[in-house]
Parts: C-alpha cells; structure tokens; sequence
C-alpha cells in the first residue's frame, strides 16, 4: 500500500511535545451528511485539555468536498483504507467506520471506534455485533437474507446522536491519552 497524497498526523509534528488525538475517518464508507460534521471539526482547531485533536479522512479515492491536507488517498483496493488508518493508528486514536471487522481490529490495537449512528464499539459488545454481520453476510451469500442497503436514510436525528456520540467519544479518548503519557 503506498499513498498517492498524504495528509498523516503524528504525536512527531507537534513540536511543543503535547499530545495528539486523532480521528480517523474511513472515508470510503462514511455517509456524506456526516462529513460536514468532521470537516467543522477538524477546521476548528480545538484543544481539549491540552490535546490537540486532528480528524484525517482516509480514502481510495480523490474526495472533492475534503481538502488534500486532511485527506490520505491510498491506491484503490479491497481494505486499503483500513490498512492504512491500522498503520498509522495510535492508542486511544478514534476511528468511525462501519466496518465491523475493521472495527474489531482498532479495539486490539488499543483505539477506539465508532460508526456513523454514534454507537462505540466496545469490547464487549464487538463480538455480538461481529456474529450477527457474519451469519448475515452467509445469509446473502446464499440468497436467503435480502442484499445490504447501499443507501443511507438518516435524519437530523441520526446526526445529532453522531455528533453527541463523537463528543462523548472524544472526552473518553483525551482521558485515555494523557493517562498513557
């Protein structure tokens, strides 16, 4: 995996020695009317407690509505992105994907993640959530369940719990970062 164009945060390019939380994005897979949310946020240049917080968008592809200096573009195949994010994930690092198996291997990793709905994937509750996408997915394979929704039907409401969740999310993270120190 080599990027084309990359815009990759770490605890290395703060030169005053504070701590970076970053926020991975899996861009390829996050819905578009979240992505405004991320980009205030990582305009916004907000500290928490001394910690600096940098979303990064990780994708295979160009996306026109990110900037280049938030955006890592990976060359296109199957998991590029999450191979990308896992090599470069800090502990206590955020990640939001939908991805359930990518999500299981940011907890291993001592990240932490979250989907778009604003659920965190938690270790006790990853497996579950793992088994349930598994005998789905063998259900679709064999044409007894009926294909996964492309689509997004999300309301302002569904934003909303995104963004407390991502707030909650974060607070947790700063916490978990300066106790690491």
């Amino acid at each position: 995996m080599s990027a084309i164009r990359a815009g990759a945060v770490s605890e290395g390019d703060n030169p005053r020695g504070s701590l970076v939380l970053a926020i991975w994005v899996d861009a390829d897979s996050v819905p578009k009317d979240i992505r405004p949310l991320l980009l205030r946020r990582a305009t916004a240049q907000r500290a928490y407690e001394g910690v600096r917080v940098d979303v990064r968008f990780v994708a295979a592809r160009a996306l026109s509505a990110i900037p280049d200096s938030l955006l890592t573009v990976v060359e296109p195949g199957k998991g590029a992105a999450d191979a990308a994010i896992e090599e470069r994930l800090a502990a206590a690092d955020i990640v939001v994907t939908r991805d359930i198996p990518f999500a299981e291997r940011v907890l291993t990793k001592g990240g932490l993640a979250i989907n778009d709905r604003g659920e965190t994937f938690t270790r006790e509750n990853i497996a579950p959530r793992r088994s349930l996408r598994d005998a789905m997915a063998s259900l679709r394979e064999l044409g007894i369940a009926p294909a996964s929704p492309k689509g997004s039907r999300r309301s302002a409401a569904d934003t909303k719990r995104f963004a407390d969740g991502i707030e909650r999310l974060i607070v947790r993270a700063v916490r978990e970062k300066k106790r690491l120190r």
